[in-house]
């Protein structure tokens, strides 16, 4: 990767926080857990319309919209043990409960770990 500040390869992690001009006054984006070689194989494609994703979930089966892809994804994270305040975290949503803020203090290995498996098996449907 280019900018090895910005994607940590350790924890399979884009470190969005560090970045100020990633971050808006909505929909924060602290952090995006993704394996190495989907980062790789997004960097190395060529732009993807919006027909084309629509089409491929037709293809499988999967009868959602592209603004329920979302809600779809926080669906699987939360049944691979993911709980919703870091659910939120993932999706940019900056939580406003005192427990989140204050008190949710995530081992980021531990919850890339999980993250990663609930995207395995995530790749896997779609694939």
């Amino acid at each position: 990767m280019a900018d090895s500040d910005y994607f940590n390869e350790d924890l399979s992690m884009f470190e969005h926080y560090k970045h100020k001009q990633f971050l808006r006054n909505t929909k924060n984006a602290c952090i995006t857990i993704l394996p190495k070689d989907f980062v790789m194989q997004i960097a190395n494609s060529k732009p993807v319309s919006y027909s084309a994703i629509h089409c491929c979930l037709y293809r499988k089966h999967l009868k959602l919209r592209l603004k329920e892809l979302r809600s779809f994804y926080a669906s699987v994270m939360v049944r691979h043990n993911i709980i919703s305040e870091e659910v939120d975290i993932l999706q940019g949503r900056v939580p406003k409960s005192v427990f989140a803020r204050h008190y949710l203090k995530e081992d980021p290995a531990e919850l890339r770990d999980r993250t990663l498996k609930a995207i395995t098996e995530l790749e896997q449907t779609l694939n």
